[in-house]
């Protein structure tokens, strides 16, 4: 510095001020360097963000992603760039409903543009979020650097409001109808709306119709706790239940809870049936409004004593022997033809009453069916979904020769397009009444109670018949509509059935514990175009 003044020194520019002499120029700088490590050593806290504005994120980052691909031109990934409208307008439509905005008819370009509009409004609370501030004005200098204080740190720039629902919360049963309403756009069966009805219905009368906000996690658990005693005839009809209706919901349970005179649910319909439709109802809500799930992180304590899950048994050949007896001469050919049909494919009851003659085919030699996820109502004029389970339960499943033996295959293939159980189509939910009335059958032929032996164990015991057998495993559960249980099994194609799979699955030995002549010769054209009588058969008088 010699030759220099001290005022002919440049002006500092350097984030601190340079001061009336060397010394001064020196302490405040190690002032600013004291005060920067500071900074580094407690950095500012990161933006938070609330749930609504992650989604947004989100969404932001797949639209610039499909866009980058687009951009590529030949050189992008083949599967974004030839579905782009499609994924655009998928990450829009996911958008929208996170954001609780109602559909729109516009352009998709309007709507990206909206979602653009976001991505701005996000870039800004990130940046406000992340400003660094400048450091106050430094104090006079002393004489002794080493006695200068060090200046604190500023505090952290304040968090961008989050924004909430605005007003009251709804009650419980506003966001319960806009959620069955979402499930009955979505397809939902009205057996499965029926249902969720109920079970909201219980916890409305246990816990209370309140808005969202006033419930807390102690309701919760005093559901569960209340639940153990729900008597099962409330929503299984026998004997007991137009006494339960007449009594009402609390009052039973508090009967049941002292007296233990009625069967409750079990531990499994209460986890994942009455306290799984609640989490489900509030979670949409959640999404949809931006309410605070006063349920969340909550762990359920379930009852010691609650009734433990029925593990369900398949049926003995000499049993089904006398329901297929029954089902036979009742004329009817959902009686009689559901049951065998159920047992030897191994397949759901409730996908049987959804089979057309046009599903019917051969393959490999042997006669197949393939049900399709979506089939055309003749009657009606209307497409109808069919309710398979999982994809699986689409893929074609063998017929036995016997029922070509009987002519139910001959019969069936005349059907053409239209249904093989015609009137089960005419009722409001043709699978679960096909469920009731071999249920009903079973009940008559001596099958266990306490739904242990139960329509679905005719599928249990199709699948026993198999094992019996020695069909392998892997064929058994391809037929039961079921993935290979080896998961190279369907490496390079679709896991299907071979022709040595099918020729066995066609033909294997019948149990010669059941009269399977009664079959024979049957009139099925008769049998499926008779109409029900309704109520009870009459007793014929004595004389």
């Amino acid at each position: 510095m010699e030759g220099y003044a001290y005022s002919e020194f440049p002006p500092s520019e350097v984030g601190f001020p340079k001061g009336d002499s060397p010394e001064e120029f020196f302490a405040n700088m190690m002032a600013f360097l004291n005060e920067a490590a500071a900074k580094l050593e407690r950095p500012a806290p990161s933006p938070v963000f609330s749930p609504a504005s992650m989604r947004d994120l989100a969404s932001i980052q797949e639209a610039v992603a499909i866009e980058q691909e687009v951009k590529k031109g030949d050189a992008g990934h083949p599967t974004v760039t030839a579905r782009a409208d499609l994924l655009r307008k998928d990450v829009w439509d996911r958008w929208r409903a996170g954001e609780g905005l109602p559909q729109v008819r516009e352009p998709l370009a309007e709507a990206i543009g909206k979602l653009a509009e976001v991505a701005d409004r996000q870039l800004a609370l990130l940046q406000q979020g992340v400003t660094i501030h400048p450091p106050s004005a430094i104090h006079a200098a002393v004489s002794e650097a080493v006695d200068r204080r060090v200046v604190p740190p500023d505090p952290a720039a304040p968090l961008p409001a989050q924004h909430e629902a605005v007003g009251p919360s709804p009650l419980f049963s506003q966001i319960e109808d806009e959620y069955i309403t979402i499930r009955k756009n979505g397809g939902a069966s009205d057996g499965t709306i029926s249902t969720a009805r109920w079970r909201t219905h219980v916890f409305k009368t246990l816990v209370g119709d309140r808005p969202l906000h006033a419930y807390m996690p102690i309701d919760l658990q005093n559901y569960v706790n209340e639940l153990q005693y729900l008597p099962l005839q409330f929503s299984q009809k026998g004997d007991q239940t137009e006494e339960l209706l007449a009594m009402g919901i609390p009052a039973a349970i508090a009967k049941n809870k002292k007296d233990r005179c009625y069967e409750p649910i079990a531990l499994k319909t209460m986890q994942d049936g009455y306290v799984q439709i609640v989490r489900a109802i509030i979670h949409a809500a959640t999404g949809l409004h931006r309410l605070r799930d006063p349920f969340q992180g909550f762990r359920v304590r379930w009852p010691d004593n609650a009734k433990p899950s029925v593990k369900r048994e398949s049926i003995d050949y000499e049993t089904l022997n006398r329901v297929f007896r029954l089902g036979v001469d009742s004329g009817y050919l959902d009686d009689a033809m559901l049951g065998p049909l159920c047992l030897l494919s191994t397949r759901r009851i409730g996908i049987l009453p959804w089979i057309r003659g046009s599903d019917f085919g051969t393959k490999h030699g042997v006669d197949i069916i393939r049900v399709n996820g979506i089939v055309f109502d003749k009657t009606d004029g209307i497409y109808r979904r069919v309710p398979y389970k999982t994809d699986e339960s689409l893929r074609f499943f063998v017929l036995h020769s016997a029922f070509r033996k009987w002519g139910f295959v001959d019969w069936a293939i005349e059907q053409g397009d239209n249904f093989l159980f015609r009137l089960l189509q005419t009722c409001k939910d043709p699978s679960d009444t096909a469920s009731d009335r071999i249920n009903k059958l079973l009940r008559r032929g001596g099958a266990a109670g306490m739904n242990i032996e139960v329509g679905q164990s005719l599928r249990h015991g199709g699948k026993d018949m198999l094992i019996e057998e020695d069909v392998d495993t892997t064929t058994t559960r391809l037929q039961m509509g079921h993935r290979a249980s080896d998961p190279h099994a369907g490496y390079g194609t679709r896991a299907e059935l071979r022709r040595k799979q099918c020729q066995e699955l066609a033909n294997f030995e019948l149990p010669k514990e059941i009269d399977w002549s009664m079959f024979e010769g049957l009139d099925f054209e008769r049998m499926a175009s008779t109409p029900r009588r309704a109520g009870r058969p009459k007793r014929e008088a004595t004389p």
